[in-house]
């Protein structure tokens, strides 16, 4: 069976679709969708269910009304629904949406992250890594900041030409992820790796704007191409509900570890 499955320019189809789940991958938990709405669009209407649902805005501006509240949103801002939730999102003049999902047994209430409060939060940003593989990372539904069952979600920054998530981790014993490769306007271009075995590897792919990379299992890492830089949003869906929704839970390829600063 498949470790990783890579699915391109996700951001180019309107509406509301939901593009990974366990019907087209190995996924058990973990779920990725995009809303792109154009202004005078017609608002979409997203019922939850037994999901909780992240939504992080990756482009424009727009509203999310839920439980009589609504909730304005621009890059980077992140909106957490629970389970049994009902919302209506509406662009301003564009609006796009990344969605990540996981079922979930609990109710943790409607909980909304703006970025600019997360970067003044410095347990929400971390400077990891050294050159050549520097990065920042910027934690948008984590552990410190709130409450899921399953779900985690940020956004990291490469300097420019730099590795990213190097060393080669993996933490299919714990998590499901999901690599969204945003903000690489062409004719930028980034490197994604995914292999369990390290002498086959089964992803070496260039990866572009709206490229979503499903990752069951493996090791996997990216590098940016010289004078780009490599930005990520990464979703996570912990296997068992809360004990593993651990953002440092990870195991580094055997061959590097010790070698290199991961966090």
């Amino acid at each position: 069976m498949s470790l990783s499955w890579l699915f391109q320019q996700t951001h180019r189809v309107k509406g509301r679709r939901r593009w990974i789940d366990e019907k087209n991958t190995g996924l058990q938990f973990l779920k990725y969708g995009r809303i792109v709405l154009e202004g005078g669009d017609a608002p979409v209407i997203l019922e939850t269910g037994k999901e909780e649902i992240g939504l992080i805005c990756l482009r424009g501006e727009g509203a999310v009304e839920v439980d009589g509240r609504s909730f304005k949103m621009k890059k980077y801002d992140a909106l957490y629904l629970p389970i049994q939730a009902r919302c209506r999102i509406t662009p301003k003049e564009f609006f796009d949406l990344a969605e990540c999902a996981a079922p979930t047994s609990k109710n943790y209430g409607v909980q909304f992250v703006a970025f600019e409060d997360v970067l003044k939060n410095p347990k929400l940003v971390t400077r990891a890594g050294f050159e050549p593989y520097s990065r920042t990372i910027h934690t948008l539904i984590g552990e410190a900041n709130t409450k899921a069952g399953r779900l985690l979600a940020g956004v990291t920054m490469s300097k420019e030409g730099n590795w990213t998530s190097w060393p080669p981790h993996d933490h299919s014993g714990a998590k499901e992820e999901i690599y969204l490769y945003v903000d690489l306007p062409d004719p930028n271009f980034a490197i994604h790796l995914n292999y369990w075995d390290f002498q086959s590897p089964e992803i070496v792919a260039m990866v572009r704007e709206g490229d979503a990379v499903a990752i069951k299992k493996g090791y996997h890492y990216n590098v940016a191409a010289p004078g780009t830089v490599t930005t990520f949003v990464w979703m996570m869906a912990a296997i068992r509900e809360e004990q593993d929704r651990v953002f440092t839970q990870v195991t580094v390829q055997p061959e590097f570890d010790g070698r290199f600063k991961l966090f």
